[in-house]
C-alpha cells in the first residue's frame, strides 16, 4: 500500500544497551511497522553516549535494529556529525587509534588486579596525581581524573572515545564532587558544545547554560536542556512529519514544534498518581489540540484518560503490545514459580514472598525464583525478609535474564503484584511460553491479558491471603492450555497501525 505520509520519526531521550520494557517496545514497534507495512522511521535521541555506534551494531547484529533504521543523536548532529565517524587509515581502510601519553614526569604508578586501573603519584612526595580508566580488554584510555591535594575527588576528567579520541572534559567543585561544567569535542579537537552546571533542589547538577559552536564561533546559546532539544527537533522537522515520543521528558519540546509536524505520544506506563495525573503526563494530556493521536497500552487506561481531561476519544487509540507464538520446544517443568523484573517498592515483592510462605505451610515443595537486577542493599532487604520467614532453602534470588522466555517455559506459575503497571509486559511473554500469570487486577494490564481459568488468575490487590489460595489452585489443578489472547497477536497489531497511519494521512 502507497502510503502518502511524510517522513516518520521516533523521539527517545536513549538506547541503552541493557534495556527495559519502554526501549524494547520502541524497538520493537519500530521494526515490526518496517516488517509489516514497509514504514521506516528515523530515531532521534538526546543523550550522550560516546559509544552509541558500538550500541547500534549491536542492536543490528542482534536483530533488534533494521539496517535501513537510521539513528541520529543530537549531539553527533550537534558536531556536525563529526564525533562517531572515525577517520580510517589511507591504504587499508582502518580506524586510526590516537596515541594518548600521560602529560607527567617524575611519577610512580600502582595498577589494580584487573589491569584496567592505574593512579599516578608523585615520585618524591606520593602526591596523588591522576587516575586512569581503561576500556575493558583494550589499552585505550577510557577517562582519566586529574587529582589535586586537600581534595578527596576528581577535579578534571577527561574521556575519550573507544579509539582514543577525546570527547570532554569534565570540571568538578573543589569543595564537592558536583559537575560544574562541560566542553565537548568533536574528532579534530574542535568545540562544539559547553555546558555549566547549577545544583537544583534535589542536589544534582542541572543545566543552566549552554553554548553551541561551529568554527569557534558561539552561534546559539540556551538556558537548558529541553531549549536544546527543542532547537534540534525545529532544525530536523518539517511540515506533515509524523514524530511517535516514548518519553515523557521529550513532550514539551516536541509539542512545542515550530513546524506543523505530526505529533503521537505514546504512554508505556500509568500516567496517575493514586487518582491523579502524574506531573510528568500533565503536558503532552493538556495540550491535546497540538497531538495529532495518542496511543495506550489498554482500554481501561484510555477510558480514565477521557473520564479526566478533554482529549477527543478519537485521538486515543488503544494498541497493546503484541508477541509471536514461541518456537521454543515443549520441556518439562521444574515445581517453581518465578517473578522476572524490577526489585523496586512498587513491585510488592514482600507480597510475593509472603503470599509463598502461606503457601509453602500447606507443605507443598514448589521452589520460588526471583528475577531481576538489584542494587547490594535492595537485595540485602530481600535476603532479611526471606530468612525472617523461613524461607531460605526455598526462594532464590537471581540475576537479571537475558533469556526469560526459558525461563518462563521451565516454569508452573509466574506472578505479578505490583501497585500499577503500563501494560505488564512479563504477563504476555509469560503465557506465551505456556507459563500461567497469578497477577493482581491492576490498573493497567492483568484484566486485558489474563483469561481466568484460561491462562491464569486474577487477584483481589493487596490481598495475600487470596494470592496464597490461587499459588495452590495452580499446583492442585495446572491449566492445560495456556494461551495468548487473539487481540495480543502480530494480525491485530497491524490492523492497529494499519488504522493509526490512515488517520495520520
Amino acid at each position: 500500500m502507497k502510503w502518502g505520509l511524510g517522513l516518520i520519526y521516533t523521539v527517545t531521550s536513549t538506547l541503552p544497551p541493557n534495556h527495559g520494557g519502554r526501549t524494547k517496545a520502541l524497538l520493537k514497534r519500530i521494526q515490526f511497522i518496517d516488517d509489516t507495512l514497509g514504514i521506516k522511521q528515523t530515531i532521534l535521541t538526546t543523550n550522550y553516549n560516546i559509544e552509541y555506534p558500538e550500541v547500534l551494531a549491536d542492536f543490528r547484529e542482534k536483530g533488534i535494529l533494521n539496517e535501513g533504521t537510521q539513528v541520529i543523536n543530537l549531539y553527533d548532529w550537534l558536531s556536525g556529525y563529526n564525533l562517531f565517524n572515525i577517520p580510517k587509515s589511507t591504504f587499508k581502510k582502518e580506524k586510526k587509534y590516537k596515541a594518548q601519553p600521560v602529560a607527567l614526569s617524575d611519577y610512580t604508578t600502582r595498577t589494580n588486579k584487573k589491569g584496567d586501573v592505574v593512579r599516578y603519584y608523585d615520585k618524591t612526595d606520593e602526591t596523588y596525581l591522576l587516575y586512569r580508566k581503561f576500556y575493558e580488554d583494550s589499552e585505550v584510555v577510557h577517562f582519566e581524573d586529574v587529582m589535586t591535594p586537600g581534595v578527596k575527588h576528581k577535579v578534571i576528567r577527561y574521556e575519550y572515545n573507544p579509539y582514543g579520541y577525546l570527547h570532554k572534559k569534565t570540571y568538578y567543585a573543589a569543595r564537592k564532587n558536583m559537575k560544574l561544567s562541560e566542553t565537548m569535542y568533536d574528532l579534530e579537537g574542535n568545540v562544539y558544545c559547553q555546558k555549566w552546571f547549577e545544583e537544583n533542589k534535589q542536589g544534582k547538577p542541572e543545566a543552566t547554560s549552554i553554548l553551541i559552536y561551529r568554527e569557534g564561533r558561539v552561534v546559539r546559546s540556551f538556558t537548558h536542556d529541553k531549549a536544546l532539544f527543542a532547537y534540534f527537533y525545529n532544525e530536523i522537522f518539517k511540515d506533515g512529519d509524523i514524530v511517535f515520543n516514548d518519553a515523557r521528558l521529550l513532550d514539551e519540546p516536541l509539542i512545542d514544534n515550530q513546524h506543523a509536524i505530526k505529533p503521537v505520544i505514546v504512554f508505556h506506563s500509568s500516567h496517575l498518581s493514586g487518582d491523579n495525573i502524574k506531573g510528568s503526563y500533565r503536558f503532552a494530556i493538556d495540550h491535546h489540540k497540538q497531538v495529532s493521536a495518542y496511543i495506550v497500552l489498554t482500554t481501561q487506561q484510555k477510558q480514565d484518560i477521557l473520564a479526566q481531561s478533554d482529549i477527543p476519544e478519537q485521538k486515543i487509540q488503544v494498541i497493546p503490545h503484541f508477541i509471536k507464538p514461541s518456537t521454543l520446544p515443549e520441556q518439562e517443568r521444574k515445581n517453581q514459580f518465578v517473578y522476572l523484573g524490577r526489585f523496586s517498592k512498587e513491585k510488592r515483592i514482600d507480597h510475593i514472598v509472603k503470599a509463598f510462605k502461606l503457601f509453602k505451610a500447606k507443605d507443598y515443595e514448589t521452589k520460588l525464583k526471583l528475577y531481576g537486577g538489584v542494587s547490594d542493599s535492595q537485595e540485602d532487604e530481600l535476603k532479611d525478609l526471606i530468612s525472617k520467614e523461613g524461607l531460605s532453602e526455598d526462594v532464590d534470588i537471581e540475576s537479571f535474564t537475558n533469556h526469560p522466555q526459558e525461563v518462563f517455559r521451565e516454569s508452573r506459575a509466574s506472578i505479578l503484584a505490583s501497585t500499577h503497571e503500563g501494560f505488564g509486559l512479563s504477563m504476555m511473554e509469560s503465557i506465551n511460553e505456556g507459563c500461567p500469570v497469578l497477577a493482581y487486577d491492576i490498573r493497567y494490564g492483568p484484566n486485558e491479558i489474563i483469561e481466568a481459568g484460561e491462562n491464569g488468575y486474577l487477584i483481589p490487590t493487596g490481598d495475600i491471603e487470596a494470592l496464597a489460595q490461587a499459588m495452590e489452585r495452580i499446583i492442585n489443578h495446572p491449566l492445560k492450555h495456556v494461551h495468548t489472547r487473539q487481540s495480543l497477536t502480530p494480525k491485530a497489531a497491524q490492523h492497529h497501525f494499519e488504522q493509526l497511519f490512515k488517520t495520520l494521512i
